[in-house]
Order: structure tokens, then sequence, then C-alpha cells
């Protein structure tokens, strides 16, 4: 017994043992804040700068039925896919409400990121036509301070259901 005190003891103290982010913490709301800025500006309304200015030079996007991308590639395939002409084709994101989870990451007691895990609904809008459900699907971000800065690192995309 004194044995597992000393491991559960020596986990907690070296951060390996980490918690979900209360929801009215500032970690939770900023997380949540940039998701917004993410997905309610950016993806939404094809404000391409939203995607520029928060994502990481190293992003990297993993999607199960589209491969993986990076920065460059990811950007360009929403200039010239997704937000080509939002006048005839418009997508849009809606995070399914309670499903966020965001969870601190440490080094050496220092905060440097978070991992943010949760499920949203995309809809489609086509010229002419009532908005539509396209899918339902699960994500995980990693968002990592650079600079003071939160910038999302990694994007993974999973789990589509039509």
């Amino acid at each position: 017994m004194f044995k597992l005190f000393l491991i559960i003891s020596f986990l907690a103290t070296t951060n390996i043992i980490s918690a979900q982010a209360e929801k009215s913490s500032e970690l939770y709301l900023t997380i949540l804040s940039k998701d917004s800025l993410l997905f309610n500006i950016g993806f939404n309304t094809c404000d391409i700068t939203q995607f520029d200015s928060l994502l990481s030079e190293d992003f990297e996007f993993f999607h199960d039925t589209d491969s993986i991308s990076y920065r460059k590639e990811f950007l360009d395939g929403i200039r010239k896919g997704l937000c080509k002409s939002p006048a005839t084709y418009q997508s849009r994101r809606e995070l399914i409400a309670g499903s966020t989870e965001v969870f601190p990451l440490y080094k050496k007691g220092k905060l440097y990121g978070a991992i943010q895990h949760g499920r949203h609904n995309f809809y489609e809008n086509l010229k002419g036509k009532p908005e539509r459900f396209a899918s339902t699907a699960r994500f995980t971000h990693v968002w990592l301070l650079e600079n003071g800065v939160w910038k999302l690192n990694k994007g993974l995309s999973y789990d589509h259901q039509n």
C-alpha cells in the first residue's frame, strides 16, 4: 500500500496525472475562444485570416477521409476548395454543446499547451437550397503556446458519420 502511495505521489508531482480543465477555468475558456475564432469566424464565414493567424507554422492536419496535410496545403485547400465560392457552396460547423474537453499540458510545472477534444456537426448550404446536415465527427486539437500566443499545432478530424 505504501508503494502505491509513493507511485501516485510521484506521478502527481511530475504532472503525469493531469485532469481535464474545469469549464469555468481560464484555460478552458481561452481554448473555446480560439475554437470559436477558428470555426465560427474562420470556417463558417470563410475568413481565411483567422486560419492564417491561429495555425502554427508547423501545423499538421489528419483527416480520416482526406489524408494528411500541412499548413500551406491546408490553407490552399480552404482557399481553393471549401471557400472557393461561398455564394454557391458554404459549409458550416457547429460544436456539439457540452462535448468539449480540454486537458492542460505541462513541462516541469509550466503550462505549454492543451489538448482539446470534442464532437461537431457539419452542414452544407448549396445555392438555392435549404441548409442540410452533412456529417458529424470527432476532433482532437493540440494547441501550443508559441511565444505566449496560442497556436493550433495539430488537428485530427475522424469518425465522420453521415
